[in-house]
């Protein structure tokens, strides 16, 4: 009898509020977050926007596609005749980009950034260049550091290494 007694009470509990949540939800709309789908409701149309042809479509999701991509080019095994010499570096930023670089390499041992590419559009390359710093005859692990920024507003965006043994032959 006790069992039925709290049963009741809690039901009553639960109707009680809900009682007073329903004027509430019916005068407030309901927030759908993403992956919240209720087929049929709502206004929604089936199909792209009646002011936009499928190439439209087609050419904004494309153009979308493309600003989240950044690619590039480089040497990762770079030769300099010696340590005052240019050496082949062949950096390129591909001209399908549409973020310019900043390439900075850096001395895998001491972390100390031996050259500075400057600024690098899309569709332009580097191919040779000297660094910043003499290095000694042999082989010197090093990273090189692809930083890509916002072309309007110069923000950085984001970064991508890669591995390169510098050779120098003298």
């Amino acid at each position: 009898m006790k069992k039925v007694v709290i049963a009741v009470v809690i039901i009553s509990l639960a109707l009680t509020g809900l009682a007073f949540a329903m004027p509430q939800i019916e005068k407030e709309p309901a927030l759908i977050l993403a992956g919240s789908v209720f087929p049929g409701a709502g206004s929604s149309v089936e199909g792209a926007l009646s002011n936009m042809t499928a190439e439209e479509v087609m050419a904004q999701m494309q153009r979308a596609a493309d600003e989240s991509y950044f690619s590039f080019k480089i040497n990762a095994r770079p030769v300099f005749e010696d340590g005052k010499s240019k050496g082949t570096l062949m950096i390129e930023n591909p001209p399908y980009n549409v973020y310019p670089m900043v390439v900075q390499i850096v001395l895998e041992e001491s972390g100390e950034i031996i050259y500075d590419s400057g600024g690098i559009l899309p569709g332009y390359h580097i191919d040779s260049a000297n660094l910043l710093k003499e290095l000694p005859k042999g082989e010197h692990a090093a990273v090189a550091n692809l930083n890509a920024y916002d072309p309007e507003s110069k923000e950085w965006l984001g970064r991508q290494s890669a591995k390169l043994i510098i050779k120098v032959n003298a």
